[in-house]
Formats: structure tokens, sequence, C-alpha cells
């Protein structure tokens, strides 16, 4: 295709959709039907779509002059002419990527991986050509990397979230300081948000002691809670922080956490939230344009570090809420476990004391942890997409989902099992429907493997997501931690743990029995070979 590619900006992030235009229009024009190999493109932002009069359709769209989503764009295909116009840079490269999806059939599965192609070509739009204006159903859409020290995954993550439409990524303070080198650039050029944070006061307080928990089992756990109601090391922290984050690119949002070990004080959350507007106020004096969190969550299952009780809700700050340890077959609110019903008492509370003070909130969520799932990971696309809608009704403002790695299991793919719940989750924020998610993501297989692939997967939401429902009766262990349980807390367990391991491992090897010789290989399998031999190993443990 020998397009004509029209700009007016000298963003990044446009200069790169340029650049991504041609070269997928290179690879894959012969698939675009709805377009002219010798059409004209337009990349560029709605507000200078608009100046330049470059659609009647856009301006008619936005009459009611509404706000938009962060990552919005508006797509317009008309005889020889396509424009593309992001409410952001970054968003218009999302449409660029979304137009090869729709009129080409290009779905990114896999971070790394060659995207997968529909099997039949798209429809042609109509005699008067389509124009659409795609809208999120969350403004942040984000994962978080606490302590994954692989350049090349993170990097290969990077341009993955942005041909699956998510625009933040999100990095400890020891993290980002070890790996900037290597991915601002990929960053910066997609017009990626930055988030910095987690678990990392040690980073400012005891740095030696911060980077070595990054190589430990689990760097992000602390041995002792930080004494948010003693002012001497608070201040002088603080000025770290704001010095540390002048030269970030892309910063937008600083979300620091207190360790991850359980407080049982009345006053904890309160204590933590009013140093974290500190650190706000003196971000704002060099940083005016950075956003401030604070997290609510129940480190070591301690409620009072979630629910806030009588407490007041902050009016300077966002609010970041996690609930670790939910049963992921149901949603909180169905949930027959009391602590998730609990739970979605606490999430409603809090989305609406954050939205009555003026503030925003985000949910975190751990659908690629392995250390909340465990090496019997489970794929759960249908709980994803309920999920979102749940959200949703909270008028949540973002998600963002954690990637935690799976050490220790040498033919086990974690990054490849861990990416379908990403991808899932990827196109649930932006309100699409479980059978269109799916009947993309099975693409990435072969015509024969995909039923037998299909009754793998849909064996392992079933089976393997109930092991989560033992995290918190469990806690702090797992299921697949059997040789550390006390005997007598393993002995109550037993028989239900039990018959759970022997229906997962029974099930996926009946799959694997009834597939058909040609269509056992590939990743799908591998991934449930592991599980196979897990739960088989760990049921004998539990025996």
């Amino acid at each position: 295709m020998n397009n004509k590619i029209t700009s007016w900006s000298a963003e990044p992030a446009i200069r790169f959709a340029a650049e991504e235009w041609a070269r997928l229009a290179m690879q894959y024009g012969g698939r675009l039907r709805a377009v002219a190999s010798d059409a004209a493109v337009t990349i560029t932002t709605i507000d200078e779509a608009l100046e330049h009069g470059c659609s009647a359709r856009l301006q008619a769209e936005l009459a009611d002059q509404r706000e938009l989503k962060q990552g919005s764009y508006w797509m317009e295909v008309k005889g020889r002419e396509v424009l593309l116009a992001g409410l952001t840079p970054a968003a218009a490269l999302y449409a660029v990527y979304d137009f090869f999806k729709v009129y080409a059939g290009v779905h990114w599965i896999y971070p790394g991986e060659e995207p997968a192609l529909s099997d039949e070509l798209p429809a042609l739009p109509g005699p008067e050509g389509e124009a659409r204006l795609y809208e999120p159903w969350f403004g942040r859409r984000g994962f978080v990397f606490e302590n994954i020290y692989d350049p090349v995954f993170i990097s290969d993550m990077i341009d993955w979230m942005a041909k699956n439409r998510v625009g933040e990524i999100f990095f400890t303070f020891m993290l980002w300081d070890n790996i900037r080198d290597t991915v601002a650039p990929e960053i910066v050029k997609r017009g990626m948000d930055i988030t910095l944070g987690g678990h990392s006061m040690k980073f400012f307080l005891d740095k030696e002691e911060a980077l070595r928990r990054q190589s430990a089992d689990h760097p992000y756990t602390a041995k002792r809670q930080l004494d948010y109601g003693d002012p001497s090391w608070q201040q002088s922290v603080i000025g770290m922080i704001a010095d540390y984050c002048a030269d970030v690119p892309r910063l937008t949002r600083v979300s620091l956490w207190p360790e991850d070990v359980s407080s049982q004080s009345e006053t904890f959350l309160e204590l933590y939230i009013r140093h974290t507007e500190q650190l706000k106020r003196k971000l704002y004096d060099k940083l005016p344009g950075v956003e401030v969190e604070h997290i609510s969550y129940n480190a070591g299952l301690s409620w009072k570090m979630l629910d806030r009780g009588s407490m007041s809700g902050s009016r300077e700050i966002d609010t970041l809420l996690a609930f670790w340890g939910r049963d992921y077959r149901y949603g909180l609110e169905e949930s027959p476990s009391l602590s998730d019903r609990k739970a979605d008492r606490i999430e409603r509370d809090w989305a609406a004391e954050a939205h009555r003070n003026g503030r925003k909130l985000t949910i975190f969520e751990y659908y690629s942890d392995h250390y909340m799932f465990s090496a019997l990971f489970p794929s759960i696309p249908s709980r994803i997409v309920a999920d979102m809608a749940y959200f949703r009704e909270l008028r949540a403002d973002g998600l963002t989902n954690l990637v935690v790695p799976c050490p220790g299991y040498p033919d086990y793919d974690w990054k490849w099992a861990q990416a379908f719940n990403g991808y899932v989750f990827c196109r649930a924020l932006w309100g699409d429907d479980l059978s269109g998610i799916l009947n993309d993501y099975y693409t990435y297989y072969s015509l024969e493997q995909r039923e037998p692939v299909k009754a793998l997967l849909e064996l392992v939401e079933n089976a393997a997501a109930e092991v989560t429902g033992w995290n918190i009766p469990l806690f702090p262990h797992r299921i697949v931690d059997a040789d550390k349980i006390p005997e007598q807390e393993k002995a109550q367990a037993r028989d239900k743990v039990t018959a759970l391991l022997e229906k997962l491992s029974a099930g996926l090897d009946q799959i694997q029995s009834q597939a058909a010789p040609g269509t056992r290989a590939g990743k799908a399998f591998d991934y449930a070979k592991h599980l196979a031999k897990l739960a088989d190993l760990k049921k004998n443990e539990w025996s």
C-alpha cells in the first residue's frame, strides 16, 4: 500500500502511530479491503481534527460537549479517506491498531508473538462509509509490575498493552530505577502514562534493604509496618520522593503504599492517608500535574487497612482499592463467602465516598497474580468480564491488574498463562462482550485445535478457580503449600481439597486423551500438562 499519511502534531505517539500504520499496511494491506491502496490517511488528535474541519460527523458527535473518557478515539472510513483521531496522542495510536483489528482481522493476543488473523476478512463498510466514536468503560486502564526484573518481557508487555488499548504502566520505585533506561523510550513513544509507587518506602528509607528484597522470593513483602504516627522520618522522605519524581518522563501518578503486613491499629489507615496528603502537597509544588493516591487494602487480612469505618475519605487524593483473597468463582455481591460480601459492602462504600469528595476510585485486581492464584493458575474470562460490569456499576474510574511471576517451575510458561486473563482484561475494559473476546482469542489456534483448547480452558475456569476459595481459610498459606500447613488445619480441609485436585487432574487428563493426536501440541496443552502434574503432586501431599 502507498497511503498518503497526514498528521500535524509533533507528539512522539502521533509520529509512532504514523510509522505503525505504514508498517502494518505493508504487512497486512492485502487484508484491508475497506481501504484503497492509495487512500489518504489522517492520524491526529480529536482537537486537531476539529480545528482542521476533518469531519462533520465527528463535529456532530461531540456537539453535546460531554467529557470523554481517557483513551477515547474516533475512526472514520469514507471512500478514499480514513480519519483516525484520538482524544490524546496515545489514543490515536489505539485507533491505528484497532483499525487493523476491525478491518483486517489482526489480533494481538500474546506479548512478544506475531498477531493472530481472523479466518474470514471483516465486512466492508457501506456506501456511506463508517464512523464511530470508541470510548472505554474506564478511563484509567493499567498493569502493575512490582518485582519482575525482566526488561525484554516488560518491553514486550508495553508494546502489547498499547496494541490492546491500555494506557498506564505501574512500577515500584525499585523496579523503575533498575529498568528505566530500557523501557522509558518505549513508553514515551507510545504516549503511555507511568505510575510509580507500590511497596517502595524502603527505597527511600533503606535502599540497600530494598534492593535485597527485590531479589527475594516475595520482595514486596516487608518485615514490619511503618509508623505513620511518627513525624520524624516523614518530611525528609517526602522531599526525596518529590526530588526523584522530577525527571521521570510521562509520570502521571504516585501511588505509595504501606508495607505489606497487617496492622490492627484503629488509626493506621487515617494516619497513612494524612501522610499521603502531605506527599500530594509537596509534589504539587514541583509537579502540579501529577496525581497522588492512597491504597486501602487488607494486608495480612486486616480489615482495618481496608474498611474506612467512620473515617472520612480524602478530599485531596484519590483512592486505590484492593481486596486480597477473593473466591474468583463468584462476583463479590453473590459469593457464598462472608469475606467477599463484606468486601462488596466496603467497595461500594469507598466508591460513594470518593465520588462524594470529588475524587477518583481505582480498583486494583489480581487477574495475573501467580501468588494469589498460585501455580495452579486458572483462566477466568467469564469472571473478568462480569467483574467489569460490576465495577462499572460502582462507577469506578479505573482498573489495574497486577502481574506476579511464578518461579520454581521450569517447565511452566507462566508468562503465557497469565496473558490470557490479561488479554480478556484489556478487552473487557472497553465493554467488549465475552463471546466476541473469545472468538478473537481462539483465532490464535489452528482450526483443529480450537475445540479441544476451548474444552480445556473451560474446565480450567470451572475447576482451577476453586483454588482461590481457599486463600483466606488457609491464610497465610495456599493449596499448593501443603507441606507448610499445620496438620490440624490441614486435616479439616483435606477431603475438600483432595476432591478439588482430583476433579482438576481427572478432567484435564480426559480432555487431553480425547483430543486428536495432532491437536495436543502447543502452549495450551503444555499449560494443561503443568496443571495436571501439579494437581497430582499436591493431591499426594494433601493425602
